[in-house]
This record gives structure tokens, sequence and C-alpha cells, in this order.
């Protein structure tokens, strides 16, 4: 969902649990909710890993009388295990306790993570606008799949298939994570929560085809 201006963040974070949020290149994020609890990237490694974050659980099981907003510079530089150990965080939620993701680039961030978050950013200088940067073929194979009818479906994973007999799997792969970009770019334009319903089905087709899926199966299955 798109917001005017950054001044807004805070009163919208206010209001959830958890939400992510994109913002201008130019964006200072250490300025965002001053006097609230920062998680920002190791200064050698440059990513957020699972010690950066160690202290979050104490500080979510304190009992908050005022809003407590527990913020996450770009939050695209987490590690997979930093990524995990949150969404625990997340599966208990605490009174007055908002998570806050700032980032620059959401599109890296773990559909995990994007699909269980309110997401928005800055309308007037937001890349949201931009298609995904993957082959033309690929980007067409992709909107074709993921505004199929059911009927349709088989016929046009035949053709992600056929595209490169070699590797599949990988345009399989590749066709999927197009399309969670797709759908993840149309929920924050347009606000449908029909798009994050398409999203978690590409995430899990993702996932089953990571864990060396039948192809043809998992692209037709997970769509349904």
């Amino acid at each position: 969902m798109r917001l005017d201006n950054i001044s807004d963040i805070t009163n919208v974070a206010s209001r959830t649990n958890f939400s992510i949020f994109e913002l201008p290149q130019e964006t200072n994020f250490s300025e965002i909710f001053e006097k609230s609890y920062h998680v920002t990237t190791d200064t050698d490694k440059n990513v957020i890993s699972i010690e950066n974050i160690r202290n979050i659980s104490e500080l979510c099981n304190n009992k908050q009388s005022e809003n407590m907003f527990i913020v996450v510079e770009n939050a695209e530089k987490m590690t997979s295990n930093a990524a995990n150990a949150f969404l625990k965080a997340l599966e208990e939620p605490r009174e007055k306790v908002h998570f806050v993701f700032l980032t620059k680039n959401a599109s890296a961030i773990l559909p995990t993570i994007k699909s269980r978050a309110n997401n928005y950013y800055i309308a007037d200088k937001s890349k949201i606008n931009e298609p995904p940067t993957v082959d033309e073929k690929i980007l067409a194979l992709t909107k074709e799949y993921v505004t199929a009818a059911p009927k349709d479906l088989p016929q046009i994973v035949d053709k992600i298939i056929k595209f490169n007999k070699d590797d599949a799997r990988g345009t399989a792969i590749a066709t999927v994570e197009c399309g969670i970009t797709l759908m993840y770019k149309s929920y924050l334009i347009q606000g449908n929560k029909q798009f994050l319903l398409k999203l978690q089905k590409l995430i899990s087709a993702q996932e089953a085809l990571a864990q060396n899926g039948h192809v043809k199966l998992q692209l037709i299955a997970n769509m349904l």
C-alpha cells in the first residue's frame, strides 16, 4: 500500500504488529523512530545476523505501557537464521510491541517475511512500478502463469517446462520467483488481498521446487 509521506510511518506502524516500509534511496533510517530500539547491520560483514537480534525476545517479554517499536534497518540484509528467529517472535505478538522493517529494496526481503507483514512504500520515489529484472520471455511466461484459470494451468506449465528442457527446474523456479515479485508489487500498488493469497501459493511452490518436488505437479497443484 502506498504512503505519501515518511512522516506517516509512525502512525501507520502503531496500528499493526508488523509492517515493512520501502523508502527512497536518500532516506536516513536512523532518523526514523529515533527513540526506539534499532537493529542494524554488522559493521564488518554488512549483514544482520542472528547475533544482532538476540535481545529481541527479552524485549518482547517485558510488559509495555506505551507503544514500543523494534526497528530493523536495511531489513533485506537479514540472514536466513536471523529471519527465522524474527518469525518465531512474530508468532506470539505482544500488546503494544510493533516490529518495523525499513528497506530500500523490499523485493530482496524473504517472501516468508513479506507475506506476514503489512507492506507500504512511498509513492512518489519508489521503484515499485518497475518490472522484475528477468528475461522478457520469462516475464511473459510468468504473467500467463499467475493469471491462468485452473483449466489452463497444465498447458501453461508445459510451456514453462519446454522453455529450457535442459533446466526445467531452473526455469520453473525463475518463473515462480518472478511471480512472487509481481504479486508483491501488485499488492503494494492496489492493496488487494487477493494478491497476497496468490503470493502465498507461489511461496509454497517455490519451497516445494527448492526441495526437489516434481516440477509439473508443484507448478500446478500450488496454484489451484
